[in-house]
C-alpha cells in the first residue's frame, strides 16, 4: 500500500496543530526538516512555527523583540532560531556561574544584559525535575528524567531569575516614586513579587487568565459588557465581577491567615487555594478585571480599608470587596461616614476628604503595603512556626529595605540593604547598577561603602578551600547529616573549621568555653531542619542516616540548600548515609567527599 502524497500546503495546515506544550512539537518539526522536499517544504513555513513561538517565548525586552521582528519579517522560524541561540549563550553563561564561585558578581552582567530576552529559558532550567528524595518519594527508583546537579541548577536560575526581576522592579520604584509617579497600580503591585524572583509579566499573565474566566462567567450570567449598549449598568456588573470573584475563591481572610505574609504578594494570593487575603490584594484583583473591561477603577486609600473608586458619568462610586455592601455614593457623604465608623469600631470618624474618597496614586499605595508587610513580618516570627516563615521574613524585610531608600530620601535613618544569603548576586547587579544611581549622594556613598565591602568579602571567601591536609582532625564532613545532642534538631554540614571561628562576643553568648573541649575543636556550619544555619561544636554532633521526612524538611527550610548538594552519595550502601557536594562545595572542601565515602563505609553499623 502506498502512502498518499499531498501537497505541501496540506502538511503545513497540519503541522500548525501540533501541540505547544512542549518541545516534543518543535522535535517533530525538526524531524520533518529531515525527511523529503515536501515535509520539509512544510516544516520551513514561517507560519508552522509561530504558535511554538508564542507557547515558548512569552518574556522579551520589547525593544529588541521588535528590531528582531523587523529583520527577520516576522518569520517565526528564524525568531526562534535566533531566541534558542540567545537561551544558549544564556545557560552556558548560567552553567559557568555555577561551577566557577569566583568573579560571579561581574560574570552576571553577561546574563543582565540579556534581560528578559532569556528569562523563559531561564525559568524552564529552574523547574527541571529534582532528585525524588528531596520530593517526598524517597522509595522511588527511576530517576531517569531528572538532570544532573539539578539542585544547583535550579538555586542558580532562581538567583539569575530574582536578579533579572530586581532590577526591573527597582526601575518601577523608582518611577512610581518619583515626581511623574505614573506607574499603574498593577504593575507597581505586580514588581513586589519580584524578591521572590517572580517577573511583572508572570504576575500579568495570571490576571489576564483571571479575567478570561470571569468574563466567561459573566457571559454566561447575560451580564452586558458593553458600554455601548441601552442594557450596560456599570454598578451592577461591579456587584457581579464581585460575585464572580467571590466564587474564584477572593474574599477577605479570617483573623490568622490576615497577616500572612504572602497576602501582599501577587504570584500568591492570584493562586488558587490562596486567594483569601486582605482588602488591597483583592481590591488589586478587582481593578486589574475592571481596567480589562474597559472600566475606569483605581484604588482607594479609605481609612480602615482600601477599596476601589470607579469613575461613572452618572456619578462616582467606591466599591468595598471585603463585604456584601452596595457601591457607596462619593457624594453621599453620610453612607461614607456611616461605613468609616463600621470599619474603625465607632471610634471617631476620620475627616473624609478627596484623598480618602479618590483615586489614590500608586506611591500612596506602595508605602501602604510596605507597612502592610512590616506588620506581616512581626505577627509571622511570632505566630507562624513553619520553618519556610523565617526566609520569607528575610526577603520580604530585604525588599523593604531597597524601597524605602527611594521614598524616604529626605529622612534616611542609615539603614541600608543587605541581600539575604538566598540572593548572593544583587550587591552589583541590582544594589550598585541600578538602584545606586536613583539615590543622592548622601544615601549614595554608603550604600556604595556597604555593597564594595561585602564584594570584597565575597571575593576573599571565593578563593578559600579547606584541605584536610592542613588542619588537626576534623572528624566529620560536609553532607553528614546529624543530630544535635542537646537541642536535637536534625541538620546538614555544609561547611566547617579546624577550631571555633566565631567572634569573642559569640563565643562568649554561646558559653563555648563551658563545653568540654571549649573552642579547641571542629566547629561545623550546618542547616537545620527549623530553617536556621547553626554553627556546631563537634562534640554535639550525634551523625544519623537521614530519613524521606528529614531530606524533605532540610529541602523546604532552605532554599540555599539546593546551591551546596545534588543529592544523596551512591556509596554502594542499602541506605545512604551522606549527601553530595555540587560542584562549588567540591572546590571549597576538595577532600570531603573521597573522606565521607570511607566514612560512611567504615561506620556502616552507625544509626
Amino acid at each position: 500500500m502506498t502512502i498518499p502524497t499531498f501537497p505541501v500546503e496540506i502538511y503545513s495546515e497540519i503541522l500548525k496543530h501540533i501541540p505547544t506544550t512542549d518541545d516534543s512539537g518543535v522535535k517533530l518539526l525538526l524531524a520533518f526538516l529531515q525527511s523529503n522536499s515536501r515535509l520539509r517544504a512544510a516544516a520551513l513555513a514561517p507560519e508552522v512555527w509561530e504558535p511554538h513561538y508564542h507557547a515558548r517565548y512569552v518574556h522579551s525586552v520589547e525593544e529588541r523583540e521588535r528590531q528582531r521582528r523587523d529583520a527577520a519579517g516576522n518569520n517565526w522560524r528564524q525568531l526562534y532560531i535566533q531566541r534558542r541561540t540567545l537561551d544558549r549563550k544564556a545557560l552556558q553563561s548560567l552553567d559557568e556561574i555555577r561551577k566557577d564561585r569566583r568573579d560571579r558578581h561581574n560574570k552576571v552582567a553577561t546574563i543582565t544584559d540579556f534581560s528578559f530576552d532569556i528569562w523563559d529559558a531561564i525559568r524552564q532550567e529552574s523547574r527541571i525535575p529534582i532528585p525524588l528524595c528531596f520530593r517526598g518519594s524517597y522509595g522511588e527508583q527511576d530517576e531517569s528524567a531528572v538532570p544532573p546537579d539539578a539542585l544547583p541548577r535550579q538555586f542558580w536560575a532562581n538567583t539569575i531569575l530574582g536578579v533579572i526581576a530586581r532590577r526591573q522592579a527597582v526601575g518601577i520604584w523608582g518611577r512610581t516614586f518619583s515626581e511623574q509617579g505614573d506607574v499603574p497600580f498593577e504593575e507597581a503591585l505586580a514588581s513586589l513579587s519580584s524578591v521572590y524572583s517572580v517577573s511583572v509579566k508572570e504576575i500579568t499573565v495570571m490576571l489576564d487568565d483571571i479575567f478570561e474566566h470571569c468574563k466567561q462567567e459573566l457571559q454566561k450570567l447575560a451580564v452586558c459588557l458593553d458600554p455601548n449598549d441601552s442594557a450596560y449598568d456599570l454598578w451592577e456588573l461591579c456587584i457581579q465581577i464581585r460575585s464572580v470573584l467571590r466564587d474564584m475563591g477572593f474574599r477577605v481572610a479570617n483573623s490568622h491567615r490576615f497577616s500572612r505574609l504572602f497576602s501582599q504578594f501577587p504570584h500568591s494570593f492570584l493562586l488558587p487555594g490562596h486567594r483569601d487575603t486582605i482588602p488591597m490584594s483583592l481590591i488589586y484583583v478587582f481593578v486589574s478585571i475592571c481596567t480589562r473591561l474597559g472600566i475606569n477603577a483605581s484604588p482607594v486609600n479609605f481609612p480602615g480599608s482600601v477599596l476601589a473608586h470607579v469613575a461613572s458619568s452618572d456619578g462616582n462610586i467606591l466599591f468595598d470587596m471585603c463585604s456584601a455592601r452596595r457601591p457607596l455614593r462619593t457624594s453621599n457623604t453620610a453612607d461614607l461616614q456611616s461605613f468609616v465608623r463600621s470599619q474603625v469600631g465607632g471610634a471617631t470618624v476620620t475627616v473624609l476628604n478627596e484623598e480618602s474618597t479618590g483615586p489614590a496614586d500608586s506611591a500612596t499605595m506602595l508605602s501602604r503595603a510596605f507597612n502592610n508587610i512590616m506588620s506581616f513580618i512581626r505577627f509571622e516570627r511570632m505566630h507562624d512556626e513553619d520553618p519556610a516563615s523565617l526566609e520569607r521574613r528575610e526577603k520580604s524585610f530585604y525588599l523593604i529595605t531597597l524601597c524605602r531608600l527611594l521614598f524616604i530620601q529626605n529622612q534616611f535613618d542609615g539603614l541600608l540593604p543587605s541581600p539575604p544569603h538566598t540572593m548572593p548576586l544583587d550587591d552589583r547587579a541590582v544594589i550598585l547598577d541600578v538602584l545606586a544611581p536613583l539615590l543622592p549622594e548622601h544615601i549614595r556613598s554608603p550604600l556604595q561603602d556597604a555593597c564594595e565591602e561585602r564584594l570584597r568579602d565575597a571575593a576573599v571567601k571565593s578563593t578559600k578551600v579547606y584541605s584536610r591536609k592542613d588542619v588537626g582532625k576534623v572528624d566529620y564532613f560536609v553532607g553528614l547529616c546529624f543530630r544535635h545532642t542537646e537541642f536535637q534538631y536534625t541538620g546538614c554540614i555544609f561547611g566547617w573549621d579546624a577550631t571555633c571561628n566565631a567572634s569573642e562576643e559569640w563565643i562568649r553568648e554561646m558559653k563555648v568555653d563551658r563545653l568540654k573541649h571549649g573552642r579547641d575543636q571542629p566547629f561545623y556550619v550546618a542547616y537545620a531542619d527549623d530553617a536556621h544555619s547553626r554553627y556546631v561544636a563537634q562534640e554535639n554532633i550525634i551523625p544519623v542516616v537521614p530519613s524521606e521526612a528529614d531530606l524533605r524538611r532540610l529541602y523546604l527550610s532552605r532554599s540555599a540548600f539546593g546551591r551546596n548538594f545534588t543529592g544523596l552519595a551512591d556509596d554502594g550502601l542499602a541506605h545512604p548515609g551522606r549527601l553530595s557536594m555540587s560542584d562549588e562545595m567540591r572546590a571549597v572542601y576538595p577532600d570531603d567527599d573521597d573522606f565521607g565515602r570511607k566514612w560512611v563505609q567504615e561506620n556502616r553499623n552507625w544509626e
